[in-house]
């Protein structure tokens, strides 16, 4: 396995992580609502590790390849590293989290959609339907953010079926844009 395919392996992971969290969610709201501080630690938790491990994978190949240092990955670490607190402070205070549930969602999910969008506008220049998609959904969750925080729903049950669709989008575009990593890669070397 060369180094760029281990580079893209936690955001593999983090992504399918997102996916079947989501699924669980919106499958099985009531008993998510009794472990929802677990669940959302522990997400939170493995996405930042996961991209920690991704950042310290591409500087460590920089450094190898004489790059010097990657254009903003300071920023992508200093958010990797915030989720991950979050997430240990879910886990450990539990029973917190749904007080403040819509809004923290809100803001995760506006965080999330805004580096996403920021890493989609650097690989924009193709301008084809990959592109778009991958565009579309960084806005999805850029949407989905604001809508929690303007109008939070009604009930616990709710948030959850709704937060689980958002990891579920959230997920999807990082395999997504991985897989569509990997197709240029491959285009660039046959």
């Amino acid at each position: 396995m060369d180094s760029k395919n281990t580079k893209r392996l936690p955001s593999y992971i983090g992504g399918v992580f997102a996916v079947i969290t989501g699924i669980f969610f919106i499958m099985f709201p009531e008993i998510s609502s009794g472990v929802i501080g677990i669940l959302f630690g522990v997400v939170l938790f493995v996405a930042g590790l996961s991209e920690v491990i991704g950042y310290i994978i591409s500087i460590k190949q920089f450094r190898e390849e004489n790059y010097g240092k990657a254009a903003g990955a300071e920023i992508v670490l200093v958010y990797s590293l915030a989720i991950m607190v979050i997430g240990i402070v879910f886990i450990i205070k539990r029973e917190t989290v749904l007080q403040f549930l819509a809004m923290l969602i809100g803001i995760f999910f506006i965080i999330d959609g805004i580096v996403k969008l920021r890493q989609e506008i650097f690989l924009f220049r193709k301008k084809d339907l990959y592109s778009f998609v991958l565009l579309g959904l960084a806005i999805a969750l850029i949407i989905a953010g604001i809508a929690l925080l303007v109008n939070p729903f009604d009930g616990t049950r709710n948030i959850i079926v709704f937060s689980g669709a958002c990891f579920i989008v959230s997920g999807t575009e990082s395999i997504f844009l991985c897989m569509i990593k990997r197709r240029e890669n491959k285009t660039r070397k046959g």
